[in-house]
C-alpha cells in the first residue's frame, strides 16, 4: 500500500508513479543480493523513517515515518509500523 507506486507490486522499481519520477525506484527484491546476502534490515527501516536520506538519494521517496507519527500519537506505534513495512520487503 505504502511502496507500490513507485516500486511496484512486485518491489521491481516500475511503479505506476515512475514515469513522473527524476529517479527509478530501487529495485527492492535486490536489496539481499546487493548487500553481500543480506537484508540489509537496519538501513531499509531508516530510509522508510526518513533517516537515511541518502539511501534513496532524494528527499523524493515520502519520509513514511512523518506519515505513520501523523496516524497515531504513540512512537511505539510508529516503530511497529516502520518494522513491519520493513519485514514485508
Amino acid at each position: 500500500a505504502y511502496c507500490a507506486s513507485c516500486h511496484g507490486l512486485q518491489g521491481l522499481g516500475n511503479g505506476p508513479a515512475v514515469p513522473a519520477l527524476k529517479k527509478t525506484p530501487s529495485n527492492l527484491t535486490l536489496l539481499t543480493k546487493n548487500n553481500g546476502g543480506k537484508f540489509p534490515a537496519l538501513k531499509v527501516a531508516n530510509s522508510i523513517q526518513g533517516d537515511n536520506i541518502a539511501a534513496h538519494g532524494s528527499t523524493d521517496m515520502p519520509v513514511w515515518g512523518d506519515v505513520f507519527r501523523s496516524m497515531s500519537r504513540s512512537e511505539a506505534e510508529t516503530r511497529m509500523r516502520i518494522n513491519n513495512l520493513t519485514k514485508y520487503i
